[in-house]
This record gives C-alpha cells, structure tokens and sequence, in this order.
C-alpha cells in the first residue's frame, strides 16, 4: 500500500483488510509513505504494518520503492481508500489455479451516495473503459511481474494488451465490488482529471481521444439515461463535467 497523510482512512481500510484475508495467507504488509506530515506511519505501525519512507517522492517512485520488498510468489496492492469487499479473497484466490492470469482484480464503486448510483450503473453495462483497470485491489503473479518487467502503475490498457499478447490475461472481475472513498463531487472531478492524465501514455492518449470526444458529445443523453434509471439528476450534470474533464486529460500530451 502507498501512502501520503493517509491517517483519516487507514483504521478503517486496514482493519478491513484484516477481516477478509486470512492471517495464514499473509506474509508481510508493507505500507509504504510518502513523506506524510500526519500521523499516518504511527496509525499504520499501530494497526500491525511495516511502514517504509519513499525512497524517492511521489506515487510512481512509492510503488517502485514497495516492489523492492516482494519477496513472495504472488503480491497484493491496494490504495489508502479502498474498503475491500467482503468477499474479495475467496472469489479473487479462485483466479490463481489458472497458469495463465498475470494479474486479476475486482472493481469498486465511490461511497458518495451520488457516484454509488453513476458507477454501479456502469459496472453493470461494463462501461467502465480505462477505469476498469487499477492497482487498487489487485493479487499479481510475482514471476511475471519481474520476468516481464512491467512497472504495474504504468498504461493499463498497454500492460493488458503486453500480457494478451505474450499469452497471459489481466482479468477484471465485475462480480467482485469494494468501495472506494470518496467524499465530495469536486474531489472525484478532480481526481479523475488527474488520473487520466498521469496514467494514460502519450501514444493511448492520441488513440482514445477520438473515443473520449464521442462520449463527451454524448455525454448528455447518457447523463439523462442514467439520471432516470436511477432517480438521480445529479447525475445529469456531473457524468457531463467528467468526460469533459477526461476529455481535456487527453488533449494534455505529455513527452
């Protein structure tokens, strides 16, 4: 897990991972921080996590810096807000007898009452495009991982097509549903923006702009659609706001 003044969730998201992991299946849990300036290394070493400093600073060295500890024949990451589902191991450890799955996660949906109903929507027309894949909930093949030197923070879509080509899956199962903190409306849109930007490459961020364009024009047929099948207007505005914001994600190119 990767961390950054992560205090005001761990209690929660750590304890759930307890109750749903058997201890016999655990080997270490390694939180690694980012220079928090709360008290999130003295709440994660209290909740029984080995906490180590970011050997460099941001997301992208965290998750490099975690990987140095992986000494086991698979590996687990999660995100600081993420509320496992309860049933998460015993319907993800079915994927590991099949040879063949490289990396196999669940999905989520926001706890804010408005994005609950947007995204279970969603989940259930297997709409989620780029936001289907993650490294929030998700058990890797530690073999892989290295054999193949994939840094699993970095285009999602690239690493699943990598994997699919070299005869190996990264399976997304839909049945599997944690929660995935969020308070407030401006810090999904935001977050969104951010994410899409930092994560898709330059060359996926040219591919999927023309896809990204048509679900902005249709935005607002699909904002009402969702509105009425789920009694919530918010929807109507916020579904608009968010592929807009993708949208402009996309149109930031970065070298």
């Amino acid at each position: 897990m990767w961390t950054k003044n992560s205090a005001k969730f761990l209690p929660v998201v750590l304890r759930r991972i307890e109750q749903v992991i058997p201890k016999h299946v655990i080997g270490k849990k390694i939180i690694v921080d980012d220079h928090s300036t709360d008290n999130t290394v003295e709440v994660a070493e209290k909740l029984g996590w080995t906490v180590h400093p970011n050997a460099g600073s941001g997301f992208f060295d965290a998750v490099d810096t975690a990987l140095t500890y992986v000494s086991t024949k698979y590996f687990i990451s999660f995100e600081h807000d993420i509320i496992l589902a309860k049933d998460w191991w015993t319907k993800i450890s079915k994927y590991l007898k099949d040879d063949s799955v490289a990396i196999v996660q669940g999905v989520r949906v926001y706890t804010h009452p408005v994005l609950r109903k947007l995204s279970e929507f969603m989940i259930k027309r297997k709409d989620y495009g780029f936001s289907n894949f993650s490294i929030d909930n998700n058990i890797y093949r530690t073999e892989l991982i290295k054999k193949f030197k994939i840094h699993i923070y970095s285009g999602y879509l690239d690493t699943a097509k990598f994997l699919r080509d070299n005869g190996f899956k990264w399976v997304c199962d839909t049945e599997i549903v944690s929660e995935h903190i969020r308070l407030s409306l401006r810090y999904f849109l935001l977050h969104d923006y951010k994410m899409h930007n930092l994560f898709l490459s330059a060359s996926q961020k040219k591919e999927v702009l023309a896809k990204m364009f048509k679900l902005f024009i249709t935005s607002p047929f699909r904002a009402l659609q969702v509105s009425f099948k789920k009694k919530c207007p918010q929807i109507f505005v916020v579904y608009p706001v968010d592929k807009f914001l993708i949208l402009m994600a996309c149109l930031k190119i970065n070298p």
